[in-house]
């Protein structure tokens, strides 16, 4: 019965002692993955023809004013 014990607590203990090499290892390999930065975005203009908001990348010039460059559903009034 002593064996028995014996042996029980000495797989617990390789148990525990694994687990905690899992976590540790998992630990490590979040700290090498990039952590993503966060993103300010990008400025919103008003399309001055149509009144869509648009990113100022996708936006062009059009005589000062800002209008949206590829949507073609863009209609309104010139």
């Amino acid at each position: 019965m002593g064996r028995i014990l014996f042996f029980a607590l000495v797989f617990v203990a390789l148990y525990l002692a694994w687990k905690s090499m899992m976590r540790k290892a998992e630990i490590r390999e979040d700290e090498r993955r990039p952590r993503p930065t966060a993103a300010l975005g990008e400025d919103m203009v008003t399309c001055t023809r149509c009144g869509v908001n648009v990113p100022r990348s996708e936006a062009k010039d059009e005589g000062g004013r800002l209008v949206c460059a590829d949507n073609p559903r863009c209609r309104g009034t010139a």
